[in-house]
């Protein structure tokens, strides 16, 4: 049987990056994996098959779909592939979504856009199918993409990129920023997906244990060449090239068992966010929704807490409540840092204060500004505290060197761009931005949720020589249990708002309690 997809020889540079020797074929109904840290030329090879950039070169080789040459089309030929022959699922649902439009209106241009004489009524009836096969309620319809769950925007990617009937699905690291219950979801949702369309599915993922579980079989990418390929479960089992077996071994717990005997930094009681769903004409709260019931905790100096929990169960509003980023009607309770009452502090006192707990956002593409280079980046955050500070132009340049230092970077990047970097380049230099004032307490919303296992593993050993070298303590948020046990001394659960297990880290992922919390390790190993 001839493949529905076929790479051949393919020899490429794209943006000064060498793809080289790339040979493999896709069968029908066929799900391959391809495996890689950042930088590898994942995404890379993937955007070349749909031709979705525009600075690269061919030096030789054939992209084949259905016995056809893809570099050879014309990009109208392109444009009538794209979402029709192949269709693309991209890594981060929030950025691919429209955020002006509503989810009936996305679904809709993605049928008319190759059924353009297409009936009102037939169209309904489409949209409609799409949400029945990626098992979402009609009522998301009429949503916006930031009212819905991470899983949820994740099935309104497959829904449209299932809308014209493809042969072939490119799915860019469709899992790497959910929880692992809504990760496993979205797998089976893909496996079932498959079966009943008897797609072709190109699944490209820094996370080889995520592969394993959807692939038979997967090619291993390393520095733009095809280090190794065949059979899932022979490569797991037998890994020939030294890069496939550090891959391997990065899979699992590794936990980190340091004790801290020191002073208290954070103690929070009694926590709890409330948010208004409907008002008087007074501006009177009449009905609200509990984001996050009274939890309480205790944050040592030098210690790192982790935070899990599935998308909705209130860690982004406990990390967002914690640095006073919501309205003081919304979260009540007490939250004591360095012995003050945070919640009460005002005007100048709480702007001092703010310098004490920093957070590095999940994703450093969209925290930082991407019209400031990296020395405008890092200076931006002394602005606010030049009072306290008193740096001349001297010491700023100079904390602003050492900032770079601290995370493994050096002063060729300061006139860089965002863009410029690679995803963990990036994130280091949000950590870079929040050291500089030196805080005592670091909040990390999904630190490593869109890096591979390489850098993931890189910036975990960076983060616990930091908390070493500067006595920080860390609130750790992460979907990633292998993350929360590398960095973290104690853990706890959140489900629905509620804190379900509180404890040493070890002691909760060897013996769950609660019912929730088994099913999570389940679904991570």
């Amino acid at each position: 049987m001839n493949p529905l997809l076929q790479i051949q020889s393919l020899h490429a540079s794209i943006q000064g990056f060498q793809l080289e020797s790339i040979d493999f074929s896709l069968q029908a109904g066929e799900t391959l994996g391809i495996v890689g840290e950042s930088g590898s030329g994942k995404t890379l090879l993937s955007h070349l098959i749909l031709r979705l950039i525009k600075d690269y070169q061919v030096q030789g080789g054939k992209i084949l779909f259905v016995g056809e040459d893809l570099l050879q089309f014309k990009e109208s030929q392109m444009q009538s592939l794209r979402g029709k022959g192949i269709s693309y699922i991209f890594q981060e649902p929030l950025s691919a979504l429209n955020p002006l439009q509503k989810v009936k209106k996305q679904l809709g241009e993605a049928i008319w856009i190759h059924n353009p004489n297409i009936a009102k009524t037939a169209l309904q009836e489409k949209i409609l199918e799409l949400l029945t096969n990626v098992n979402l309620p009609t009522k998301v319809l009429e949503s916006y993409p930031y009212e819905l769950s991470g899983g949820q925007r994740q099935r309104v990617c497959i829904a449209i990129a299932l809308a014209n009937s493809p042969k072939i699905l490119i799915a860019d690291e469709p899992t790497t920023a959910l929880d692992s219950t809504t990760q496993a979801q979205i797998l089976n949702l893909l496996k079932d997906l498959q079966k009943k369309f008897n797609l072709s599915i190109l699944f490209i993922s820094h996370n080889l244990a995520v592969v394993a579980k959807l692939c038979p079989k997967l090619i291993v990418l390393h520095q733009g060449k095809i280090i190794e390929s065949g059979a899932t479960q022979e490569i797991l089992q037998n890994p020939k090239n030294p890069y496939t077996k550090l891959l391997i071994q990065s899979l699992g717990f590794h936990y980190n068992q340091e004790s801290y005997d020191t002073q208290t930094l954070l103690k929070v009681k009694n926590l709890s966010v409330q948010y208004p769903i409907k008002k008087s004409f007074w501006g009177k709260t009449l009905e609200s929704f509990t984001a996050l019931q009274p939890l309480s905790f205790e944050l040592k100096e030098g210690e790192s807490l982790g935070i899990i929990g599935e998308s909705g169960s209130g860690k982004s509003s406990l990390a967002h409540g914690l640095c006073r980023l919501l309205d003081s009607q919304i979260i009540q309770g007490e939250v004591n840092l360095l012995g003050k009452n945070f919640f009460a502090l005002k005007g100048e006192e709480l702007r001092k204060a703010r310098k004490e707990i920093q957070i590095i956002f999940q994703d450093p593409f969209s925290s930082l500004n991407p019209k400031m280079n990296i020395s405008q980046i890092l200076r931006e955050g002394v602005k606010a505290h030049q009072k306290e500070l008193h740096w001349d132009f001297k010491n700023l340049q100079e904390k602003i060197t050492q900032s770079l230092f601290d995370v493994g970077l050096d002063e060729s990047y300061l006139k860089r761009y965002p863009n410029e970097l690679s995803g963990g380049q990036r994130q280091r230099i949000s950590i870079a931005r929040s050291l500089i004032l030196r805080p005592k307490v670091l909040i990390l919303d999904e630190p490593t949720s869109a890096l591979d296992r390489a850098t993931q593993s890189q910036i975990l050993a960076l983060l616990l020589n930091l908390s070493k070298q500067y006595h920080l303590s860390y609130l750790c948020i992460s979907h990633d249990l292998s993350v929360i046990a590398s960095l973290c001394q104690n853990v706890f659960v959140l489900k629905e708002g509620k804190m379900l297990e509180y404890g040493a880290t070890q002691e909760v992922f060897k013996s769950p309690k609660h019912p929730y919390v088994k099913t999570l390790l389940e679904a991570a190993h």
